[in-house]
């Protein structure tokens, strides 16, 4: 067998394995062994070279995304052929650039993509939509986007009588039809609620049998992870508000000059706040304002919106450094769980136009229907594995 035999072959073996989410046997398990040992075996011979990629850490967000792609390429190509490795990476870089794009089309921050092998990539938003619409349409530009650069493959494929190319567009094709399943945090899932909630429960049935056809850990996983955040979600809505206790340590002093008593230890009154991010960690934060005193401090508060502070009590606390006689305040705040990754948000969310569930509606299915049809027809154009 020829050396371009064998390529082709462990190409063909590779699209299977990719595809099915690392479904195999001993074999899978050896091929997995080779990775580990490969990327030993380079960390340990070039580590100490490598001085050459930190410009590339250096570029920002591009840099990010360069060198996860890289090593998502040199993984991959320590099981398959060099080409088919690269393949499938730009595949899903082409899937992530149609999600990133219509996100800034809609005025969203979002981070650059990010490549994790055996995996996949990812596009995270640093603000959640406002609206169902706004999700579907940012959801449904991967899948399309993604799509029409497998149909360039294919296109290519034909053009060149280049089997790998035919390879790469029908990897495209499945792996974009996957992530049509309604299935939060899929695409599919995100699509839907533009269309109707109740294609969920549809997912939760057709991603199970998916997932035992492929027998599939990581989509697996993903099914779980719908599971456990409808079940989650569903407990929100019976208890939409949350609240966490928190001590506040103040000086006296901070009293005494602004001639305001000092409250009694069972004293309980809702104070005034104000929430805000820092630029430089991205992280929120709540001032906390007594009423004739001013801000009395800050709590960081890295989740939910809060809704309501309620001061319960003050109690000495010693003295500080200063030899100044320091209070602590306890604080309850009443606040709202982050829903940015959760599937389920308030009706208002939902409230979609009809002509437009219609459009979301014909747009998704149609795109099942054409990625399926185009899938069966790669399929048949690549050549039989050679003995």
């Amino acid at each position: 067998m020829s050396r371009s035999n064998e390529d082709w072959d462990a190409a063909q073996d590779g699209g299977r394995a990719a595809a099915s989410g690392g479904r195999g046997g001993g074999g899978g398990q050896g091929r997995l062994w080779k990775v580990l040992a490969g990327l030993g075996a380079f960390l340990l011979a070039f580590g100490g070279k490598l001085k050459f990629l930190l410009p590339l850490l250096k570029l920002g967000k591009v840099g990010g995304t360069i060198w996860s792609m890289l090593l998502m390429m040199g993984t991959y190509a320590l099981i398959y052929p060099w080409q088919f490795a690269v393949g499938i990476v730009l595949m899903i870089f082409v899937h992530e650039m149609g999600h990133l794009l219509a996100a800034k089309r809609k005025g969203l921050p979002v981070s650059a993509p990010a490549f994790i092998p055996f995996v996949g990539a990812l596009v995270t938003m640093k603000k959640a939509p406002p609206d169902a619409e706004t999700e579907a349409y940012i959801a449904y530009a991967g899948p399309l986007v993604g799509s029409i650069g497998a149909l360039v493959c294919l296109w290519l494929g034909r053009s060149l009588e280049m089997p790998v190319f035919l390879l790469v567009a029908w990897f495209g094709f499945f792996i974009n039809l996957i992530n049509l399943l309604p299935i939060h945090p899929l695409d599919g899932g995100r699509i839907v609620t533009a269309i109707s909630r109740w294609l969920w429960a549809v997912g939760l049935v057709a991603g199970l049998l998916v997932v035992i056809w492929l027998r599939s850990i990581l989509l697996g996983l993903v099914w779980l992870l719908f599971v456990w955040q409808l079940v989650q979600s569903w407990r929100r809505k019976k208890e939409p508000h949350r609240q966490m206790r928190w001590a506040l340590e103040v000086h006296r002093r901070q009293f005494e000059e602004a001639g305001i008593p000092v409250p009694g230890s069972e004293h309980t009154r809702q104070l005034e706040f104000q929430v805000y991010s820092r630029l430089e960690d991205q992280n929120r934060y709540c001032d906390i304002f007594y009423p004739g005193l001013g801000k009395l401090g800050t709590i960081p508060f890295p989740y939910g919106e809060v809704v309501a502070v309620r001061m319960d009590g003050i109690r000495p606390a010693g003295e500080g450094e200063e030899g100044e006689e320091r209070l602590t305040v306890q604080l309850e705040l009443t606040y709202l769980p982050d829903e940015q990754f959760s599937p389920i948000r308030e009706d208002a969310y939902y409230q979609v136009p009809a002509r437009t569930r219609v459009k979301y509606g014909l747009a998704y299915f149609g795109l099942i229907v054409v990625l399926s049809v185009l899938l069966v027809m790669t399929h048949d154009l690549i050549p039989p594995l050679r003995g």
